[in-house]
């Protein structure tokens, strides 16, 4: 990576990712009310990315197992890494086949499938999705307004989450918060609304879709709850220090799960935001529209000015742009951005509680 990119865009996405637990709140994917630990302070190295040794440190300082890390030069993935534990019991190793929940990292992935639909005329992005029949949505006459674009940029008025989101048998009604179009509303149903359609339109559940376009390129990840490929799970953790605290890796059989359901190793979803930098799949049109911002956050959610455009936060810092989006699973917590106009990005996969703020420290190391 060129230092003339490089740092910049660390103290771009420091700034980013250091708000992860406050401004992007509303990404929680799974609806638990947890009180955050303070984060201890982070050892400040020079060379922190090259050096095993400094991850070795972070994790420790920040209690956190593992993690597996990519990140992009150009738009093309330049290296993994993987660290730490991926079971404190078995004192198993993360390993690039390691796989953690993406949480809300699911949702770009997702979006991405949708617009690839879109280019291809099954999907208008801006045409209602009713008479399509959504039995848990009772107000007819919001529900006639909601369009894919509201849905991908959380504009719906839709809660993130009524009720278990892991629960594919749940009944109960979905209650507007706002009028849809008129403001930010986070919602993780409102991504399972669109799942339900597309899987309608194109008569795939949402795994086989995302194996028919995307599988080729992350083969050790899946939105079914079951391993694929080469994939080794990891085991969750509240904290590293307490075995007890753990959870397995969500490997339930489902069909849900566009808002919160991806698993995947770094080096999978390092690959699939090298497709999306290069920019040769989406039709140019979809591509731009993609990237555009189109729904402000609320002020004072991010250091700087910040919209959704379709499926990722687009954020503005100087003249930098980043798009990224951030994934809490609660014991799982993911990050990942890239620079447009660089082709440099970043992911970061962990399955520690207190993983957004390591994720944090990191990046800040690399401002200058």
């Amino acid at each position: 990576m060129k230092p003339s990119t490089r740092l910049p865009f660390g103290a771009a996405l420091s700034a980013c990712a250091l708000a992860l637990g406050g401004c992007e709140q509303a990404l929680e994917a799974l609806p638990t009310q947890v009180e955050e630990p303070s984060a201890p302070q982070s050892p400040r190295t020079a060379d922190l990315l090259p050096g095993d040794e400094a991850f070795d440190d972070l994790l420790e300082a920040f209690d956190v197992p593992g993690m597996g890390f990519a990140t992009l030069t150009k738009c093309e993935v330049d290296r993994a890494r993987s660290v730490g534990l991926a079971n404190v019991e078995t004192s198993e190793r993360v390993t690039n086949n390691t796989a953690f929940e993406a949480a809300s990292l699911s949702k770009p992935v997702f979006a991405y499938l949708v617009l690839q639909l879109v280019d291809e005329g099954i999907i208008d992005l801006d045409a209602p999705l009713a008479p399509f029949p959504y039995p848990r949505i009772t107000d007819q006459d919001a529900f006639a307004e909601i369009t894919p674009r509201m849905i991908l940029t959380h504009r719906t008025g839709l809660p993130n989450w009524s009720g278990d989101s892991q629960d594919e048998t749940r009944t109960d009604p979905i209650a507007f918060r706002s009028a849809p179009g008129e403001t930010h509303s986070y919602s993780g149903e409102a991504f399972e609304l669109l799942r339900a359609y597309v899987v309608a339109k194109t008569e795939m559940s949402l795994h086989e879709l995302f194996v028919d376009r995307l599988g080729d390129a992350m083969p050790n990840s899946s939105f079914n709850g079951r391993l694929r490929g080469e994939a080794k799970p990891s085991r969750g953790y509240r904290s590293s220090r307490d075995a007890s605290s753990g959870r397995d890796l969500y490997l339930i059989p489902h069909e849900t799960g566009a808002a919160w359901g991806l698993i995947t190793t770094a080096s999978d979803y390092a690959a699939f935001l090298s497709e999306v930098c290069k920019a040769d799949v989406l039709s140019p049109g979809t591509q731009a529209d993609m990237l555009r911002p189109q729904a402000p956050l609320p002020r004072g959610e991010m250091p700087g000015p910040a919209a959704y455009g379709l499926g990722w936060v687009i954020f503005e810092l100087g003249s930098e742009t980043i798009v990224n989006h951030s994934g809490n699973n609660d014991e799982y917590r993911a990050f990942t951005a890239y620079l447009p106009e660089t082709g440099e990005g970043y992911v970061f996969l962990t399955n520690g509680r207190n993983g957004e703020d390591m994720i944090g420290a990191i990046m800040q190391s690399t401002a200058p």
